[in-house]
């Protein structure tokens, strides 16, 4: 997913100073998970992770490919009526073997003739019927442009397919047949399919006013990064993370990435959010141009200029952990002074330290000469201190 604070780049900087920590297994806690992406390498480098994050997508993610850890069988839905119709039809597994070639299997320990997820993603985006509902009525314009007020987040064809999935899997849920992790596994790869043809820049506060290329193609659901077997206890949990840390740990390894400006993160990403929550038990009331939803329970102090201090402080005071590194971005809002001053009072000042990675400045959009900004390289900083 493109995500603002998405750390694949930074992965193997953070490889770099665990292995000089030698800290490779134990508990550890991602406190601001956001798509999972730390918390998936440090359960695949050996931890077993605890998560966090206030956003309900997020929380998806978490599950898939943190929390999840066996083999995703589906052996419900694959009795499922309308599933063993379309399996049935004679183009049905040449379709499934053009859009996942058995030598990209996902798991091995399955028989060649029995491929479940990617028979089931196949049966979702290609033979489900597409429908109208809550994401193309509000989120969708036509392929040939926008009338009135439409919000051209994706084309119609496209809106009516992720309505269509999403139905399809709350549907399967409340049926009985889909698992706890099962329906985060589908969740997850819809959400990740709808961002790819997504006719925004990168996050959801505006879209594009015309298509884009990636808006055009049809959405396909793409095998997870999932990591399995491991017999590692994780558990993701869906909260503001200085409100439950208190009764968490301990841990071995804090990571944290918080915030780093002043715009909340539900007004970047309503769109994702209202796929995750859905539209099943209550409709979203959605507001302005862009289609926002009423986000005060998930606005953060980590996010205001007078509220973002307290909190890491807060937060460093209260988590029971050995070791806490902490990723931020050199135009975030908590001044380095103060990052420095917490990570010494409360942890050793012996130990403490900082590394910083420079990379180009993403610019998203067809404006961007004509914004002004702090220059064409940001720097990424890792702060480390070992608590007392």
């Amino acid at each position: 997913m493109r995500y603002i604070g998405n750390k694949s780049k930074l992965l193997n900087f953070i490889t770099d100073f665990l292995d000089d920590l030698e800290l490779d297994e134990g508990r550890a806690f991602d406190a601001f998970s956001g798509t999972a992406t730390v918390g998936r390498f440090l359960k695949e480098r050996g931890f077993s992770v605890e998560s966090c994050d206030v956003m309900a997508f997020s929380h998806a993610y978490q599950m898939a490919y943190i929390v999840v850890d066996d083999q995703p069988r589906f052996q419900e839905v694959r009795n499922d009526t309308d599933f063993l119709a379309a399996r049935a039809t004679k183009d049905f597994a040449s379709t499934v073997e053009s859009r996942f070639p058995q030598q990209e299997d996902l798991f091995s320990d399955i028989s060649a003739e029995i491929r479940p997820l990617e028979e089931v993603f196949v049966y979702l985006d290609s033979y489900l019927p597409p429908c109208s509902s809550f994401i193309t009525k509000n989120f969708s314009a036509p392929v040939d442009g926008a009338s009135g007020d439409q919000r051209m987040y994706f084309t119609e064809p496209n809106a009516r397919r992720i309505d269509a999935i999403r139905t399809k899997i709350e549907e399967w849920k409340d049926d009985g047949v889909l698992s706890e992790h099962e329906y985060f596994v589908l969740l997850a790869r819809l959400l990740e399919a709808a961002d790819s043809v997504a006719n925004t820049t990168g996050v959801y506060a505006a879209y594009v006013k015309k298509w884009q290329g990636n808006a055009l193609r049809p959405l396909r659901l793409t095998p997870p990064p999932l990591v399995v077997g491991t017999g590692r206890d994780c558990q993701a949990h869906l909260g503001k993370v200085n409100e439950i840390v208190e009764n968490l740990g301990p841990f071995d390894l804090l990571y944290l990435d918080p915030p780093y400006n002043t715009r909340q993160y539900g007004s970047y990403y309503h769109v994702p959010e209202v796929i995750a929550k859905g539209w099943f038990d209550q409709i979203p009331e959605l507001r302005g141009k862009t289609g926002l939803i009423p986000d005060e329970h998930t606005k953060s102090a980590w996010s205001t200029r007078n509220g973002c201090v307290p909190a890491l402080e807060e937060l460093i005071r209260q988590i029971n952990t050995k070791h806490v590194l902490m990723s931020y971005n050199s135009e975030g809002i908590i001044p380095e002074a103060d990052i420095e001053r917490i990570f010494t009072t409360y942890g050793d000042p012996t130990t403490f330290r900082r590394v910083d990675m420079h990379y180009k400045r993403y610019r998203s959009d067809s404006d961007s000469n004509e914004r002004k900004y702090k220059g064409d390289v940001v720097t990424e900083m890792l702060y480390y201190t070992r608590i007392r």
